[in-house]
C-alpha cells in the first residue's frame, strides 16, 4: 500500500479507557464513542443539488465490563435508589506505537438501555454490557496526526 506507514497503525490494544480521575479501566477491554448526525436535505430554487442542513446530533459510548468488581453498577444502583439521575466522565485514549495519543473526554454520561447485571453462560468470562448518552460533546485533548 503505497503512502501508508505500517507502523503507524494502531492496533486494538492501544485504546484504554479511564475514569476522569485518571484511573485505568483495566476491565473494559471493549469501547466505542459514535456520533449520530441528523440533516434535512434543502433544495434551493435553480440548483439541482440538495445539501444537507444540520438538524440534530447524538453521542453515545458503549462498552464492555470483564466482571471483576461491581463499582460501576454500584454507582448506578445507588443512584437509582436515591432517584437522582446517575452521570459518569470518562476518558478514552488512543495510543499509536510511535508514542502519537488520541485523548477524548466525555462528560455527564448517563446510562441508556439495558444493562447487564449479570450475564451468564458457563465457560465464558462474565461481562456487562453498558450504554450511554454522552450530553456534552466531547472534548479533543489531543489529536492523532501523521
Amino acid at each position: 500500500m503505497a503512502g501508508i506507514d505500517p507502523t503507524k497503525i494502531i492496533p486494538g490494544f492501544a485504546g484504554k479507557l479511564y475514569d476522569l480521575s485518571g484511573n485505568f479501566l483495566s476491565q473494559i477491554p471493549k469501547w466505542q464513542a459514535q456520533i449520530a448526525v441528523t440533516n434535512t436535505n434543502y433544495q434551493p430554487a435553480g440548483s439541482a443539488q440538495e445539501v444537507g442542513i444540520l438538524q440534530s446530533y447524538h453521542v453515545s459510548l458503549t462498552m464492555t465490563e470483564t466482571l471483576i468488581t461491581d463499582d460501576l453498577l454500584s454507582t448506578l444502583l445507588t443512584a437509582l435508589k436515591n432517584n437522582v439521575q446517575p452521570v459518569f466522565n470518562f476518558q478514552g485514549l488512543v495510543e499509536r506505537p510511535d508514542g502519537a495519543e488520541g485523548r477524548y473526554i466525555f462528560r455527564t454520561c448517563v446510562p441508556q438501555g439495558n444493562i447487564d447485571i449479570a450475564n451468564i453462560q458457563t465457560g465464558q468470562i462474565l461481562e456487562r454490557a453498558w450504554s450511554f448518552d454522552v450530553n456534552e460533546v466531547p472534548d479533543l485533548q489531543s489529536l492523532l496526526t501523521a
